[in-house]
């Protein structure tokens, strides 16, 4: 460093420009040292320009590819400090753990990469800082919270839509077969005439056999037992009607509603459990934000962004 301050002592303006950017283009070490920044401080520690940049690249990638100008410029910084809150608040999560011992060994780490493997976008260092706030989390806050069983009955006494069966419909179709090409054209043009010349009086069965199609029975089927196509159209047929053609890989459906099974509710001992885990779940999330508004409370930040 003396040599090179010694250097420049004799150097002009111009002469030092240069060198800057034979740094920048040949020694990235020093050109990082020379753009980089504190941009805030948590406790006794920093973070810089190049922690948050290696956070935000690849958001900024998807950013640019969306937006322009102004709105790009608005977007990026308010994500900027979105990710710089996560980062303050990982740091005091791993200040608070050295603070209360709590550690990951390598032998914690291998055992759960063999259980699951790690992700291709992750490096096991960061694969290990996620252990190790999990870890915190369940020994600061998860082992904490606990649902009693009168919370869990009150809270299916006051929420008795949430815990319904599907809804049973018997149904019965008529497939206009038509996988591709010409062939699934005629199926739609043939479907689309048959619907058109359906009445409530017209029994699907009479209607198919006037086209020579067939009439398939469907039975009883669960709401979510559907495919996606026709689930919807079902939930709004009455019953006796016929839907519109439906379209799926197999062709055209016309499909009729024979009757509805409205949903019933579900005895308690059914759902307990799931009850247990969403209050499980609020509370938990509920304890994180309040323990971590106290470790901020307490700590020193001092955010530099701009």
């Amino acid at each position: 460093m003396k040599g090179v301050r010694e250097c420049l002592k004799g150097c002009s303006s111009h002469t030092f420009l240069i060198w800057v950017v034979a740094c920048l283009l040949f020694f990235p070490g020093v050109g990082l040292s020379l753009t980089d920044r504190i941009i805030a401080v948590v406790n006794k520690e920093v973070i810089t320009w190049s922690d948050l940049d290696k956070e935000i690249r690849d958001e900024y990638k998807r950013l640019t590819a969306k937006y322009h100008g102004e709105e790009l410029d608005r977007r990026y910084h308010q994500k900027q400090r979105e990710v710089l809150n996560r980062l303050i608040d990982d740091r005091l999560q791993i200040q608070e753990a050295q603070a209360r011992g709590v550690t990951v060994t390598q032998d914690e780490i291998d055992a759960a990469l063999q259980r699951t493997p790690l992700p291709p976008t992750q490096t096991e260092e960061e694969f290990a800082h996620q252990m190790l706030l999990k870890k915190l989390y369940d020994f600061e806050v998860r082992r904490n919270v606990v649902v009693e069983e009168e919370e869990i009955k009150r809270f299916y006494d006051a929420n008795p839509t949430l815990f319904l069966t599907s809804p049973h419909y018997r149904l019965k179709q008529c497939l206009i077969a038509g996988k591709e090409g010409f062939e699934r054209e005629r199926a739609r043009k043939k479907a689309q005439t048959m619907y058109a010349a359906w009445t409530p009086t017209t029994s699907l069965e009479d209607l198919a056999t006037s086209h020579f199609e067939q009439v398939g029975e469907l039975g009883w089927v669960r709401e979510n037992e559907l495919l996606a196509p026709l689930k919807q159209v079902v939930k709004e047929l009455k019953p006796g009607h016929i839907s519109a053609p439906i379209e799926t890989l197999l062709g055209f459906h016309l499909v009729l509603v024979e009757e509805i099974q409205q949903p019933q509710p579900l005895p308690l001992e059914a759902v307990e459990r799931d009850i247990r885990g969403l209050l499980t779940k609020q509370r938990s999330e509920e304890a994180y934000r309040n323990w971590l508004a106290d470790i901020k409370q307490k700590a020193f930040i001092d955010v530099r962004l701009k």
